[in-house]
């Protein structure tokens, strides 16, 4: 083992002489091994959580954008659902081709009546 000198504050010192009273190492410098051991298991620890993240993260990203999709998807089909139970309104209110023809002739005037007396009446029209 290579030596090393380090100068610690009061509390970092009182921390590894705790380890070696309490029995948890041998010596100070058993002390500074195992808490750099212990780092390292903490480090390999938060990469692989951290790893663990990313991968939670980019799922539920995933997902929040397939819950727009579908909201977006729920909100076209709401609207031609609408337009589908307005649709018996508008044929109704469109009425048989003798109504929509006699309402045209109705509002017409005379001279419209006098071309489409000879053209036909174009009831397909809507204006």
């Amino acid at each position: 083992m290579k030596r090393v000198t380090v100068s610690l504050d009061d509390r970092q010192l009182y921390e590894l002489e705790a380890r070696q009273r309490l029995g948890e190492a041998d010596s100070r410098s058993d002390a500074v091994r195992q808490i750099l051991e212990e780092y390292e298991e903490l480090h390999t620890a938060y990469e692989q959580l951290n790893q663990e993240y990313e991968e939670l993260h980019n799922r539920y990203e995933a997902r929040e954008d397939r819950v727009d999709e579908l909201e977006s998807q729920l909100r076209k089909r709401s609207n031609i659902e609408q337009k589908i139970e307005d649709l018996p309104d508008k044929i109704r209110d469109y009425g048989t081709y003798t109504e929509r023809r006699q309402r045209k002739l109705d509002q017409a005037t005379l001279a419209q009546r006098v071309k489409w007396k000879f053209t036909g009446v174009p009831v397909d029209d809507e204006e």
